[in-house]
């Protein structure tokens, strides 16, 4: 097992300075395969992004460094897309790509806008921090559902 640690040090330094860590009830890692699990009670937190799920998987490179993050089962999650927004929300699946700052949701999603009412639930919804970019789709018995607060302004464009 101490050999092994090294290795995960390595395997979980984030692609930025800020640190990574996991904790779960069992952890499991293939070096060939680069892919490390980790399976119950799981929570990540990286700066101030968090997640939690019932297991999470991470993908790396051949420098070891994260290509894909996928927690399935109970996941709730805290991201913050930049300085002044953040989300929190809920799915049954996540998918991050690191490498384009992009998080995929899948499965009866609910996701948040903190400090506001803006709301988006859906099956699917997919952001994109690198481009600003947000798609949802509902399924077939549930359209995707939006809230949000329209501000009127009292004066019109002269």
């Amino acid at each position: 097992m101490l050999r092994i640690l090294p290795f995960v040090i390595m395997l979980l330094l984030p692609l930025t300075a800020e640190e990574l860590k996991v904790s779960a009830d069992l952890f499991e890692s293939d070096e060939t395969k680069g892919v490390t699990l980790f399976k119950g009670n799981v929570t990540v937190n990286k700066g101030n992004d968090q997640l939690s799920a019932d297991s999470v998987e991470i993908f790396t490179d051949k420098k070891r460094k994260p290509t894909k993050f996928v927690a399935i089962g109970n996941v709730t999650f805290m991201i913050h897309a930049n300085n002044t927004d953040a989300y929190k929300g809920r799915a049954q699946k996540a998918i991050f790509l690191p490498l384009i700052k992009e998080y995929r949701f899948y499965n009866d999603v609910h996701l948040t806008q903190i400090g506001s009412s803006n709301t988006i639930k859906g099956d699917t919804i997919i952001v994109n921090l690198t481009k600003g970019t947000a798609t949802a789709q509902g399924d077939s018995t549930k359209p995707v559902t939006m809230t949000f607060q329209i501000n009127d302004d009292e004066t019109k464009d002269d």
